[in-house]
């Protein structure tokens, strides 16, 4: 296990870290955000999960969650914070946040929903002003979409949805 990077033809494999799950890359190539624990099964998570960043040239692997559950990162099209979902503290809500991506210590997480119903996937869009995730808001899983403010992480409206002819089952990217 582990996360490796290569060549975009299989050439030059190096392995980055012994762990990792959902890595992200950074919009300028130089790092990778990833977790702790894999995130692709919603109703099975039980054990919380950290992020980490790394070097994409390799090196020091820094943990940026210390206390929580996080899990399939994502990275802001500016590089300023790192969008995530997880299990809410002492609950079994699966929520989703962001962090600053470069702040020192503890980041203190934004929440973009905080509700008993299931979140989890955020993808950025391009132009980082609005949050995509799968959602069961409209009682079954779909896709929805949230104003957000890159910058701060402040949610800007209510979540919207963007429903796709079939249920979302898989990750969306």
């Amino acid at each position: 296990g582990g996360i490796f990077v290569m060549g975009s033809t299989g050439e030059s494999v190096r392995r980055l870290t012994d762990f990792g799950h959902s890595p992200s890359w950074s919009p300028d190539g130089k790092q990778i955000v990833f977790s702790s624990k894999p995130g692709h099964d919603p109703y099975s998570r039980v054990t919380p999960g950290y992020l980490y960043v790394v070097p994409a040239a390799g090196g020091e692997v820094r943990q940026l969650t210390h206390q929580g559950d996080a899990v399939q990162p994502r990275w802001s099209p500016k590089g300023s914070r790192i969008a995530f979902w997880g299990l809410g503290e002492g609950t079994s809500q699966r929520d989703i946040w962001t962090i600053p991506a470069d702040a020192a210590g503890e980041p203190e997480p934004v929440p973009v929903t905080s509700d008993p119903i299931m979140d989890r996937n955020p993808v950025w869009s391009p132009d980082g002003r609005s949050l995509y995730f799968a959602s069961e808001r409209g009682g079954s899983m779909n896709l929805w979409r949230v104003g957000i403010d890159e910058a701060s992480g402040s949610v800007r409206g209510q979540p919207q949805p963007v429903t796709t002819p079939s249920r979302t089952r898989g990750s969306i990217s």
